[in-house]
């Protein structure tokens, strides 16, 4: 009889792996996100998966966080955040995702005017665009990762000039930046610039540094306004532009935010349609590369999202003896952060 129900035991254990095992084959993990949600409904930075359901707040700062940019690795976010009262103006903030306690640390302290955009590269350099006070375009600085943990960081000044958008290729030696003469790249160590295109604004590179996507605005059809509309750009053969059409079945309001998908093959934007005076309603999209087609994203956040960035890719889980989580399951090893900070 024991050997009976020894023999059924396994028969049922084999069985129950059996079906384990195909459930991890078949299952995709769900891409997560850091955001900042419309704060007309929420504040604060959040992760979450792209449905909606797993949200867990990462940081509650006082800022309206208009641009968001994460490490590989997903160590340290970088925001560039403006400031509720008594605080003004925009400057650049660090949280460190391994110490959530620490809250933000302002890396630029309002002494740079405005902060238009920021960024920071692999390896933890940090580049801001900026106008000072009375509206003159001021240039790109370079916070190097040695001076980001300092207590007061000292930027070195990359470029003068406007700049307004900026994003670091994945080689982590070059930076894109836009203006209103057209899209160019800096060389971080020869400091040499080189103009992409004479137009296009809010430039973004794709996850393999081959393409840029961009912003750019083409009058409407018989109005005076102008339509926002996503451009595509190979670095390897600039003379290739592919313009797409962005969704215009839920409002006319042009994208403000940019971003491509973590596959490269999709870019994501978002669009804000104005309800009652300044209130927004953010809706969100994915336009695919190869065919031009739009599909709405984040439905489940109410509000929509004012701004986000992926935290890694997803793959599907093989078959072997590994089990593969979520950032929000269990964070990735970095380096340390400095003691200053």
């Amino acid at each position: 009889m024991t050997h009976f129900i020894e023999y059924y035991r396994h028969i049922f254990i084999l069985c129950v792996f059996f079906v384990y095992s195909t459930f991890i084959v078949n299952t995709v993990n769900a891409e997560e996100i850091i955001y900042q949600p419309n704060q007309w409904f929420q504040n604060g930075i959040w992760i979450n998966d792209v449905n909606g359901s797993k949200a867990r707040r990462l940081f509650n700062p006082p800022l309206l966080i208009k641009e968001i940019s994460i490490q590989k690795g997903d160590r340290y976010l970088l925001g560039v955040g403006k400031g509720e009262a008594p605080e003004v103006g925009s400057d650049v903030y660090l949280f460190d995702t391994h110490n959530l306690k620490k809250g933000r640390k302002d890396l630029t302290y309002g002494r740079y005017g405005f902060v238009s955009d920021a960024a920071i590269s692999r390896n933890g350099d940090i580049v801001f665009s900026n106008i000072i006070f009375n509206e003159n375009p001021d240039g790109i600085y370079l916070i190097q990762k040695v001076e980001v943990h300092q207590p007061i960081p000292k930027p070195e000044k990359l470029y003068s000039g406007p700049a307004d958008y900026v994003d670091w290729a994945p080689n982590g030696k070059e930076v894109v930046f836009s203006n209103s003469e057209g899209i160019f790249i800096l060389d971080t160590l020869s400091k040499k610039v080189r103009q992409i295109l004479d137009y296009g604004t809010r430039p973004v590179f794709s996850p393999n540094g081959n393409r840029l996507a961009f912003l750019v605005f083409t009058p409407r059809q018989n109005e005076n306004k102008m339509l926002g509309k996503i451009g595509i750009i190979s670095l390897d053969h600039p003379q290739e532009v592919i313009i797409l059409d962005r969704d215009t079945s839920k409002t006319n309001a042009p994208p403000y935010y940019l971003t491509w998908m973590p596959d490269g093959e999709s870019i994501a934007y978002g669009l804000c349609e104005v309800v009652f005076f300044t209130r927004c309603e953010y809706l969100n999209f994915a336009v695919a590369v190869s065919d031009g087609r739009n599909r709405r994203l984040f439905t489940k956040f109410k509000g929509g999202l004012r701004t986000w960035e992926w935290t890694r890719k997803s793959f599907p889980v093989k078959p072997i003896a590994k089990i593969t989580t979520t950032w929000g399951q269990v964070k990735l090893k970095t380096e340390s952060g400095g003691t200053n900070e």
